[in-house]
């Protein structure tokens, strides 16, 4: 039986439809959050270096204004975890994009850079809207739906990139700082929605109830952080050197390689974008299922550190770009894969804790990225940056690969959604439905038994033995019922792959 799903389900009550503690409508309530706050950093990315440069500063003063946001939001990123833990998942996403939109209007108006660095720091002190959504879905996702939410969430700043860097690109046409007061607009925005619409988390709250009931001398016990989150931090922190090299580095090296302006340079950001949603919706999934979920991660690092090699030193406009694209194609396979890693090391008494410490070793590499980056492109603007980016995220990948994962379930068939509160019971009672309940399973079996052309009238018996035969016994303790379920549905899909290919073949 597995524990670890107990564990996990024990943290709150799931809907046994959605596999959610919080209605539907949270869910999308994040994602259109974690929409808008992406969007509104997008519009602004294209422009930011070149708005820097209006300042009359050089590539290294570029890297700097990265650096600084990487700087503030790395040591403030812990606190923002450990006060997730304290005043609630909600409260700590509201002060995030409070706090980003005001730094971002604060931004715009810069009359120095100066002005505009000591803006971009403060900005970073509030960078924690993705990490807050991270630890949120874990919060009211069972096991069996956290994986394919944490994909979805995954592809939505993807979706955003889609838009906001062309929008970007075009609103500076009307001065390089309106794209970064649009930023501002839409942060402040998303945090108006997520006032109205967004509840806390029901496992955060039912910690906090259980822990303020009096216990005597008892406390509650956190759970303990292994020793492979600490080595998922130094993955993450070279992974972060990457991630923050290839941000900041990305116009300044379309600028020198093909003479991109912010139009252009917005554009090319829209084509990736596109390469990475497309990878989230139809890769990301598909390849944790071909070889794990860690085993994705790592070669998504791996594949992207090759390509942006490749990219640096291809000639010619179209090949750079396709080279770019298949680049970012593998950042969003780590991307997509880091959050239920990490998931699988907490609980809701540590997780913001945890989730922050791995933020706080991203964004640490997010501060030396730049800066390392912006040194070397002084000397040479298009294969020294791509090239430390490249290596740091192959190292980051073969760092992953020490990691040694829990025992965890994989990820269920759709089938399974209605059974994600059986880990609640215990025990399982027969269940006898009444004449009408037989009559109505009666003719969906009966339909659906004549629509896949079964002969269930002139060889009714047969055909009694035949699913007598298929449904075997399952097991009354509700955890081992739950797995005898995945263990029939993996035959189920062996099943369904055998019939496809021998109807493909016949065709």
């Amino acid at each position: 039986m597995d524990k670890t799903l107990l564990q996990k389900d024990d943290e709150g009550k799931f809907n046994p439809e959605t596999g959610l503690s919080v209605p539907q409508v949270a869910i999308w309530m994040v994602f259109i959050t974690i929409f808008m706050d992406t969007l509104a950093a997008t519009i602004s990315t294209p422009a930011l270096p070149y708005y820097a440069r209006s300042f009359h500063v050089n590539n290294a003063a570029v890297g700097y204004l990265y650096a600084s946001w990487s700087f503030t939001s790395a040591f403030c990123a812990p606190l923002l975890g450990q006060l997730s833990d304290k005043w609630g998942r909600r409260t700590i996403l509201l002060a995030s994009l409070l706090g980003a939109g005001l730094a971002n209007l604060g931004q715009a108006r810069a009359a120095s850079y100066y002005e505009l660095l000591a803006w971009r720091a403060f900005s970073g002190v509030w960078a924690a809207v993705g990490n807050s959504a991270q630890v949120y879905l874990s919060d009211v996702c069972s096991s069996l739906v956290l994986a394919d939410y944490m994909s979805k969430l995954s592809a939505v700043p993807s979706l955003a990139m889609t838009f906001g860097p062309g929008l970007g690109g075009g609103l500076s046409k009307f001065g390089l700082n309106i794209p970064v007061l649009v930023d501002g607009i839409l942060s402040l925005a998303a945090a108006a929605l997520c006032w109205v619409y967004l509840p806390e988390s029901p496992a955060w709250a039912s910690k906090k109830a259980a822990d303020a009931q009096p216990k005597g001398d008892q406390k509650q016990p956190q759970k303990s952080i292994p020793s492979s989150v600490y080595v998922l931090a130094i993955s993450g922190f070279f992974g972060g050197i990457s991630f923050g090299t290839a941000v900041s580095m990305t116009a300044i090296f379309l600028d020198a390689k093909l003479e991109f302006d912010s139009l252009h340079v917005g554009f090319t950001f829209v084509l990736t974008a596109i390469a990475t949603l497309a990878t989230s919706i139809w890769g990301t999934g598909s390849v944790q299922k071909a070889v794990g979920l860690k085993s994705c991660a790592v070669l998504g690092s791996i594949v992207s550190g090759i390509l942006t090699i490749g990219m640096a030193l291809i000639p010619g406009i179209w090949p750079t770009l396709v080279f770019m694209c298949l680049s970012r194609a593998g950042t969003t396979l780590r991307a997509g894969s880091n959050g239920t890693i990490l998931a699988n090391f907490t609980d809701a008494s540590n997780r913001g804790t945890v989730f922050a410490q791995q933020q706080f070793a991203m964004n640490m590499g997010r501060l030396v990225g730049p800066v390392v980056a912006g040194h070397l492109a002084v000397t040479d603007p298009v294969v020294l940056p791509m090239v430390f980016s490249a290596a740091c995220s192959i190292l980051s990948g073969l760092i992953l690969m020490a990691v040694a994962m829990p025992e965890a379930p994989k990820q269920t068939s759709q089938a399974l959604r209605g059974f994600t509160d059986l880990g609640s019971e215990s025990m399982l009672e027969l269940e006898y439905g009444s004449a009408q309940d037989c009559q109505e399973l009666g003719n969906f079996v009966g339909d659906l038994l004549s629509k896949r052309r079964y002969r269930w009238i002139s060889r009714k018996k047969a055909i009694y033995c035949m699913l007598d035969n298929l449904l075997p016994e399952l097991s009354a303790d509700a955890g081992d019922h739950l797995e005898d379920l995945q263990r029939l549905m993996k035959h189920v899909e062996l099943i369904r792959k055998d019939f496809q290919s021998v109807q493909s073949r016949d065709c």
